[in-house]
């Protein structure tokens, strides 16, 4: 295990995380639209640990911190991230159709969106 990882693990192997307490972390307006908190469980952080796929609830925080990063850097006004739920709760009846609806949503959503910029899209055929 990376050595960084350690408090990480160490904190979701406490008594609290495996009682069902979970982390906590605000989400601001610019990524979703709408500010709100994003909740890790400990099945969240034992996946991120083991290197095994992430939810999406994982990649929303990823995504928070590359915010800050580009915040930090003066490149805020360069990148737009798009959360991983615009596209998620699209319903998959076969592969085909639900990557069609898929594709469909982000479309409605970048004709809309603030021109010149470019736009990180994470995408996993798998959980989200």
């Amino acid at each position: 295990m990376n050595m960084e990882m350690r408090p990480l693990a160490y904190y979701a192997h406490s008594s609290s995380m495996r009682q069902g307490n979970q982390i906590e972390v605000p989400v601001p307006y610019t990524i979703m639209g709408f500010d709100m908190p994003v909740f890790l469980s400990f099945d969240d952080i034992y996946e991120f640990i083991n290197l095994q796929e992430i939810s999406a609830n994982c990649i929303l925080i990823y995504i928070r911190y590359l915010e800050e990063l580009c915040k930090i850097n003066g490149r805020a006004e360069k990148f737009m991230f798009v959360s991983p739920t615009l596209i998620s709760p699209v319903r998959i009846y076969t592969a085909d159709a639900g990557m069609r609806e898929r594709a469909d949503v982000l479309v409605v959503f970048l004709r809309n969106a603030p021109k010149g910029r470019l736009y990180l899209v994470p995408h996993n055929r798998g959980r989200h």
